[in-house]
C-alpha cells in the first residue's frame, strides 16, 4: 500500500497536545502527552534504525499521537518491510528481541460494514522487546484482512516525520489511517483524525496570513 501524499501537519517537539485553541485552559482530557519513557525509547532507537538503512516508520496510535490526534498510545509500535525487519533486528540486537516469526491475530474490534460485523485479522513477521519498561513491536510486511476478503496489501509509504526531542521520527500519515478506518467502518476513529486535521488547518492559516 503506498502513499506519496505530503502532510501538512507542522513539525512540532512532543511537550504534549492540546485542544483547538492555546487561549483556552485545556482539561485534563485535553491534554495528551506522550509518556517519557517513551520518549526517550525513540531518541535511543530512531538514530540506530536509521543507520541501518532500513524503511521502517511508527504506526499505531502512538503514530497518530505524534499528528495530534487525542489517543494514548500503550506501545510503539514500528512497521516495516520484510529486508528492513532484519536490518532494524541486527540494529537492535542488544536489546534482546523475540525471535522473528510469522503472527497472525484477529484484531479484538471487528469492521463494520453495511449495518454487519466481520472479523479484522492482521498478519506479519514480528519480533518484540522491552526498553525502560516500554514495549516495542516491530512488524515486517504488515498486511490486514477483513472478514473472507483477501488480504490488504502489505503497508509501504512516505512517512511524515515528526520531531520528537531533536530527533526525526518517521510516522504513518494519517490520511492513509483515515483510509483504512473508513474501509473497517470505524467512524469514529476516522472523525478523530478529522479532528486533528482541523487543528492543524487552524494552526496553519495564521502562519499562512502573515506571509
Amino acid at each position: 500500500m503506498a502513499d506519496s501524499s505530503v502532510e501538512t501537519h507542522p513539525h512540532k517537539d512532543v511537550h504534549g497536545q492540546t485542544g483547538p485553541s492555546d487561549s483556552d485552559v485545556p482539561t485534563p482530557e485535553d491534554i495528551y502527552n506522550i509518556p517519557v519513557g517513551f520518549v526517550n525509547c525513540l531518541i535511543e532507537i530512531a538514530p540506530k534504525i536509521q543507520q541501518s538503512g532500513a524503511w521502517w516508520s511508527l504506526s499505531g496510535d502512538l503514530g497518530e499521537n505524534l499528528l495530534d490526534v487525542h489517543v494514548r498510545p500503550t506501545e510503539i509500535e514500528i512497521v516495516t518491510d520484510e529486508l528492513g525487519l532484519g536490518k532494524i533486528s541486527s540494529a537492535l540486537s542488544s536489546y534482546n528481541l523475540t525471535p522473528i516469526a510469522i503472527k497472525e491475530r484477529r484484531l479484538d474490534r471487528e469492521a463494520e460494514l453495511d449495518g454487519n460485523k466481520y472479523p479484522v485479522f492482521e498478519k506479519c513477521s514480528y519480533t518484540e522487546f522491552t526498553l525502560k519498561g516500554t514495549k516495542v513491536k516491530v512488524e515486517g510486511d504488515y498486511q490486514l484482512k477483513v472478514g473472507e476478503w483477501e488480504w490488504g496489501d502489505t503497508f509501504f509509504f512516505d512517512p511524515t516525520f515528526v520531531n520528537v526531542a531533536g530527533v526525526q521520527i518517521p510516522v504513518m500519515p494519517l490520511r492513509l489511517r483515515s483510509e483504512l478506518y473508513i474501509v473497517s467502518g470505524w467512524g469514529d476513529r476516522a472523525k478523530q483524525i478529522s479532528e486533528a486535521y482541523t487543528r492543524a488547518h487552524a494552526f496553519i492559516q495564521p502562519l499562512m496570513e502573515g506571509v
